[in-house]
C-alpha cells in the first residue's frame, strides 16, 4: 500500500472516531460540539457563500472535516514520522495535546473572525475538542502504523 493511502485511510479513521467522540460528548451535554456540524453552520451564516438548508446533514461540513484530519495525518507523517515507526503512548499524547492545541487556536479564530459565529458554550466545546483531537492522533497513529506493519507481509507472499 502507498504512503498516500496509508494515510488517508488513518486520517478518516482518527477522523471518524474524532466526530463520534464529539457527537457522544454532544449529546451528553445538549450542546452543538460537532465538527462538521459547527462548520456547515459557519458556511450558512456567512454572507458571501451559499446557503445550507441542512446544517447535519450538509456534505460541506464532512468532507471539509475529513480533508482536515487527512491534512493533520499528513502533518504527523511529514514532521514526526520517527513517531510513526515507534509511536509510543506518550508520543500519541504529546501529539495529541499539540494537535488539540492547534485545533482550539484554529477554532477560536474562526469564530472570532466570523460575523456570526454559531452559537454553543465554548468553554466545553474547547475542552471537548480537545480532547477529541488526542482520541483523533490515537486512532489515526495507530491505524497507520498497523497498515505500515502490513508491508512486511506483503513482501512474504
Amino acid at each position: 500500500m502507498k504512503t498516500i493511502e496509508k494515510i488517508i485511510i488513518a486520517g478518516v479513521v482518527g477522523t471518524t472516531f474524532m466526530t463520534l467522540y464529539s457527537y457522544l460528548k454532544a449529546r451528553k451535554e445538549n450542546q452543538e460540539y460537532v465538527e462538521p456540524i459547527m462548520i456547515n453552520k459557519l458556511i450558512d451564516n456567512s454572507e458571501d457563500l451559499p446557503q445550507i438548508h441542512d446544517e447535519e446533514s450538509h456534505p460541506s461540513g464532512y468532507i471539509l472535516h475529513y480533508a482536515t484530519g487527512i491534512g493533520f495525518m499528513a502533518v504527523y507523517y511529514m514532521a514526526w514520522e520517527k513517531a510513526l515507526s515507534k509511536p509510543t503512548l506518550s508520543k500519541i499524547l504529546l501529539i495529541g495535546v499539540l494537535s488539540g492545541v492547534t485545533g482550539i487556536a484554529v477554532w477560536k479564530l474562526l469564530f472570532a473572525q466570523h460575523s456570526r459565529p454559531p452559537q454553543n458554550y465554548r468553554h466545553g466545546y474547547y475542552r471537548q475538542l480537545f480532547i477529541a483531537h488526542i482520541i483523533f492522533t490515537l486512532f489515526a497513529i495507530s491505524t497507520y502504523k498497523v497498515l505500515d506493519s502490513n508491508k512486511h507481509r506483503e513482501y512474504l507472499n
